[in-house]
Formats: C-alpha cells, sequence, structure tokens
C-alpha cells in the first residue's frame, strides 16, 4: 500500500480535515442545488410558467398531506373579552381524526356586512395562548376583523404536556419522525392545516371570502409563504421575522449557528425553489414582510436576496407598490412596529 502523499495535490483543495467534515460536505451539495435555481426572469410568462410549476410540484416534492374535503368545525365555547370583544373556541375539520385548536376573535356586535379576516400562524414553540397574538386578536377586532390563532402540532392543545420543560422537542421528535414515515414533510403539515384554517373562515357567514388573509411570526412565517406562494386563495399575506434563503441560511449561518431541530426545512425543497421564490408566489397579491436584527437564525444577507428578487418579480405585474420589505431591532414577537405594521397592512389591504 503506497502511503506517500503528494503534498500538492494533498493542500490544492480543502484542509485535509475538511474532506472528513460532512456538514462541510452538505453545505456544498446545499449551494450546488441552490445556484441551478432560475433567478432571472425576463417576462411575465417566463415567470409563471415557473410560479406554475413550482405549485404543481411543492406539495408533492415536500409531502403535503392528502385530506379529505372539508367538513363542519366544532365550536367548543363562546366568551367575551372586555366589552365588545367575542373569543371562540374551534376545533377546525383536518380529517375525521383530527382537528386544529385555534382561538377566534370578533367583534361582539357584528357590522351589517361580512367582515375581513386573518389566519395568524405563530410561531416555535408558541401557541394560541401566547398573549401578544390574543393581545393583538383583541385590537384588530375592535376595528372589525375576525382574528384566527391556531396551535400547530406538537405545540398548545395538540399533544400531551407540550408547555412543559424539555417536552417540546421530545414531542417535535415524535411528530417529525410519524410523519416522515408516511411522507409528510413537518411544514407541509403545518400549511396544510393553515389551508383549512382558511377554508373555515371563508365558510364562515360573517366572514368576507375574498378578504381573508394569512400572516405568522418565525416558523409561523414560513407557514406564511410556503402556504400563500400554492394557494391564492388568501388575499394578502404577511409574514414577519421568517425571511432568508436555505442557500443562505446553511452556507453561511452553518458556520456559527444550528437551529434546536430540523423542522422548519421541508424535505427537498430545493429541487423546487428557493425562499426567494416562494415571496415572489405571492405577487401581485399584497405581501409584507418584516426582519428582526436580533435573530441570528435569519441571517440578513439571505433577507437582502429575498427582498431583491420578490422587487423583480412584483415589477413584472406593476405592483411593486403592493410589498413593504423592512426591518428593525426588537423582541421576536408581535409587538412593537411589528406589531404597528401588520395593522397597518390589514387596513390598507385587507
Amino acid at each position: 500500500m503506497n502511503v506517500g502523499k503528494d503534498l500538492n495535490k494533498f493542500f490544492s483543495d480543502e484542509p485535509p480535515g475538511q474532506k472528513v467534515n460532512s456538514l462541510r460536505w452538505l453545505q456544498k451539495l446545499v449551494m450546488k442545488k441552490a445556484l441551478t435555481l432560475p433567478r432571472e426572469f425576463d417576462t411575465l410568462g417566463h415567470w409563471e410558467d415557473f410560479r406554475d410549476k413550482l405549485r404543481m410540484d411543492l406539495p408533492k416534492v415536500c409531502g403535503f398531506p392528502d385530506l379529505p374535503p372539508m367538513k363542519e368545525s366544532f365550536v367548543r365555547g363562546r366568551i367575551r373579552v372586555g366589552d365588545d370583544v367575542l373569543c371562540e373556541r374551534v376545533d377546525v375539520y383536518v380529517d375525521e381524526n383530527f382537528s386544529a385548536p385555534v382561538f377566534v376573535f370578533l367583534p361582539e356586535q357584528k357590522p351589517s356586512k361580512p367582515m375581513p379576516a386573518l389566519v395568524w400562524n405563530p410561531g416555535w414553540p408558541q401557541d394560541k395562548w401566547t398573549r401578544s397574538y390574543q393581545e393583538f386578536g383583541v385590537r384588530m377586532a375592535r376595528q372589525g376583523y375576525v382574528v384566527l390563532v391556531v396551535d400547530h402540532p406538537p405545540f398548545g392543545e395538540t399533544s400531551p404536556a407540550a408547555g412543559e420543560d424539555g417536552k417540546q422537542l421530545f414531542n417535535m421528535t415524535l411528530v417529525m419522525g410519524m410523519s416522515n414515515t408516511v411522507g409528510i414533510s413537518y411544514m407541509m403539515l403545518r400549511c396544510a392545516i393553515a389551508m383549512r384554517c382558511g377554508e373555515y373562515l371563508r365558510s364562515r357567514p360573517d366572514v368576507d371570502d375574498s378578504r381573508v388573509a394569512i400572516g405568522g411570526l418565525c416558523e409561523g412565517g414560513m407557514d406564511t409563504y410556503l402556504v400563500a406562494a400554492i394557494d391564492d386563495t388568501f388575499c394578502a399575506a404577511a409574514p414577519v421575522a421568517a425571511a432568508t434563503t436555505l442557500a443562505i441560511h446553511f452556507a453561511e449561518m452553518g458556520s456559527y449557528h444550528a437551529n434546536a431541530d430540523a423542522s422548519p426545512f421541508p424535505f427537498g425543497i430545493l429541487n423546487v425553489c428557493d425562499i426567494e421564490h416562494l415571496h415572489a408566489a405571492i405577487a401581485p397579491r399584497p405581501l409584507l414582510v418584516r426582519a428582526n436584527l436580533p435573530d441570528l437564525w435569519w441571517p440578513v444577507s439571505g433577507f437582502d436576496d429575498v427582498e431583491h428578487f420578490t422587487r423583480k418579480i412584483y415589477r413584472l405585474y406593476d405592483a411593486e407598490d403592493k410589498i413593504d420589505f423592512g426591518s428593525d431591532v426588537h423582541e421576536h414577537d408581535l409587538t412593537g412596529p411589528y406589531a404597528d405594521a401588520l395593522e397597518a397592512f390589514m387596513k390598507k389591504y385587507v
């Protein structure tokens, strides 16, 4: 056996230690895959051909669950919040064996015509009991809106002991493990639930079915742009603190930080698109996007790529005035400038 080394060859590529680094290898695969995705679209037709293929392929590649038609949802309770708002506790039908637990906030005195509405998706590991989301629901209900806040698995009421310390990752492992074995990726499961919540709101006689928007924070923001990209029944979308690209996320952020789990990453997504394509696929509907600089898990270099690409596509529709990109230094929550921006966006476009 020849154990001699050609030092020129040995040092010509990467340091030898990196040759056995699996993360480095996977980073390069991500970068290579991301670079094959098209990012130049000279005409609207060229873009819409790609968008239509994205909408067809993404649910199949990433494992969207096969759900039966929507059926009646069950209202468990209805209480007054303050003097002028109602909160309904609803089981939103997903299939015969599972319903999504949600809170629905609406004005006690309903207006004479159907109301605009918002599906709000909490982030990891939040749920409908998150105070800021309830406060926003009450805030908008007092202005004539219906706001639905959903529990996504495994949080809130969707898993045993989901709120106890140390249980979130345990339950997430169970949810992801079982769903993966039947071909459903975690993010597609969340998307299916969010879409069901939209169907539920549109089925209510007190909701204007043409004025149902979707929004969310962090992983809920991912729900928002994934759903809005493939489901154009949502009239507007507002992902908050959720934007970078997968290429940047792994090629850059993987060098200094690792996420707690794999839940934000639909399997096979880079065979179809990256996150900037999802934002652009919402065009020409109104789109609010906010970045939070302290959130190191959403690298701003990727946010810049998302904004640049999305603006190019919206210009093809002559609709760049319908997008609002911005960033702040703030807490990771729907408070302060984020709540204010979302309220203004809803009042302007929904």
